[in-house]
């Protein structure tokens, strides 16, 4: 655990709230580690401002009262939970990662979550050097993509309604999302209900008719606007209406806002890669997930 010398603080910090001039710490170290390597991180400082567990999730370390460590356990997921370490280039190979590492690990342990899921990009080589040594296993891929240049079709036979989801509809958002990812329908509602009532969280649902035929949400910040879980249902493939939810959501959050749009697809969805790349949408970089036992 971290010690006091003379007012300054060193060693390892575990917190349950992150405060403002932590976060601000943060944000300082990431750009850091992003300007070293040429990154574009993903741990996310609004997600450890909005936590809502009484657990300890965020992990800090510092050497003579700077913040040159953080690793945040996301909120989700029972069995596992997603992290992407980070440390300042200029205090590697100290066994900084290694510390944080170890702590998340026994916590997680310590709460009966089975593993870890550590995200690292592609192109970071001391990151994927670090997950090597460390013995994670590589899992799959998803492709960080960015709307560059929006490219509207229009005129689709059959018109859909894209409609602000509410709590009472979690049980048609965790069917579509679970039929067209292959996840466990139960296992993912309290996460979908959890979410739906987030203040930076908005769920949609597509209807044709009176028939939901798919669904998505989107997680809002102060500079960017995510899609997440953009799924049809495999018998509503095929018909336009990925693209048509698609068009309609970018032009609502372009019409409100001049936010970043991003979402992120698996690399081996090529389907999916076509879709958004037809709509205009580019590959910024591309993110590795490899699982980790506690």
């Amino acid at each position: 655990m971290a010690e006091e010398t003379e007012g300054k603080r060193r060693g390892l910090v575990k917190r349950q709230q992150v405060n403002e001039a932590e976060l601000a710490e943060v944000e300082e170290l990431a750009r850091a580690c992003d300007a070293y390597e040429d990154l574009h991180l993903l741990l996310s400082v609004e997600q450890m401002r909005e936590r809502t567990e009484n657990a300890y999730n965020d992990f800090l370390y510092y050497e003579d009262d700077r913040l040159v460590g953080a690793m945040a356990l996301s909120e989700y997921g029972h069995e596992k939970r997603e992290s992407s370490p980070m440390v300042h280039p200029a205090y590697r190979r100290r066994g900084i990662g290694s510390a944080l590492l170890n702590a998340a690990r026994e916590e997680a342990r310590r709460r009966g979550i089975e593993g870890l899921v550590l995200v690292c990009e592609r192109f970071s080589r001391s990151g994927n050097a670090f997950l090597q040594a460390v013995g994670a296993r590589y899992d799959f891929s998803e492709h960080h993509m960015a709307l560059v240049d929006f490219k509207e079709r229009g005129n689709f036979l059959e018109q859909l309604q894209l409609l602000r989801a509410t709590p009472a509809d979690v049980d048609v958002i965790a069917h579509i999302t679970a039929v067209s990812f292959g996840d466990a329908e139960e296992r993912i509602k309290p996460h979908i209900a959890q979410d739906l009532l987030a203040p930076n969280r908005q769920y949609y649902i597509a209807k044709l008719g009176e028939e939901p035929v798919g669904s998505f949400n989107l997680y809002v910040t102060d500079e960017s606007v995510g899609i997440y879980a953009f799924g049809v249902p495999p018998q509503y493939r095929r018909r336009g209406f990925g693209r048509q939810m698609l068009e309609l959501i970018i032009k609502q959050i372009q019409a409100e806002s001049r936010k970043r749009i991003t979402l992120e697809v698996e690399t081996t969805n090529t389907a999916a890669i076509a879709l958004y790349e037809s709509t205009g949408f580019r590959p910024v970089t591309t993110y590795g997930y490899y699982d980790l036992d506690v």
